[in-house]
Order: C-alpha cells, then sequence, then structure tokens
C-alpha cells in the first residue's frame, strides 16, 4: 500500500494560477487534486490519457469535443484519448477538482516536486 495527503503531495503548474498536486499514482491510474485561482486557464490541448474529474469546490467552464460544460460542485466528466480541451475557473474564488488520468501522467509525474 502507498498513502499520501493533500498537504504532502508532489506539486506542479500546467498554467498560471493553477496548481496539481498529485495525491496517488499507480501502475494504471493517476489521482490529482486541482486548485485554482479566479481567472486561471488550462488553454486547449489534448493528450493520450483518459480524464475524468469533478468539482468539489468554486466553478468553471469546461470546452471538450465542442461541447461546453459548467464545473460546479458535484458535477463531474470524462474526457477520452485525444480528445482537445480547455478549461477556466468563472469562480470569485479558488476552484477545486479532483481528476483522474489514465494512464498516469508522465510529464505531471516528471515535472512535479
Amino acid at each position: 500500500m502507498k498513502t499520501n495527503s493533500v498537504e504532502k503531495a508532489p506539486r506542479m503548474s500546467p498554467a498560471e494560477g493553477v496548481e496539481i498536486r498529485i495525491i496517488g499514482s499507480g501502475e494504471k491510474v493517476m489521482l490529482t487534486y486541482i486548485i485554482a485561482r479566479p481567472g486561471a486557464v488550462v488553454p486547449d490541448h489534448k493528450h493520450p490519457h483518459e480524464q475524468i474529474g469533478t468539482c468539489v469546490k468554486g466553478e468553471g467552464v469546461l470546452t471538450s469535443g465542442g461541447k461546453t460544460f459548467k464545473t460546479i460542485p458535484g458535477a463531474s466528466w470524462y474526457i477520452p484519448s485525444g480528445e482537445s480541451h480547455d478549461w477556466k475557473c468563472t469562480s470569485k474564488s479558488e476552484t477545486i477538482l479532483i481528476e483522474t488520468f489514465a494512464p498516469p501522467r508522465e510529464d505531471y509525474l516528471s515535472k512535479a516536486k
């Protein structure tokens, strides 16, 4: 068994105002805790990983596969491998998301400290 906590998790920043904490990573899946400041933008991108997320606090707008979706507390989403997507924090306070990637994102693991 491996254990971790949000406070001790390795972290990295893929965009200004966005911090990703890797709270779990195994052979086939990765779990992340994301904190975004108001106005933060994750620009359009795609990757070979499946991605499932849920909003815990705050709100934002996710655009993926030509569809727009409000990420509000309790909402969840699935982004298939290779689908182009972006996200913007529209909350007046920080937004917290939890996202899972399969397989684990090696780019996040190599940048996280």
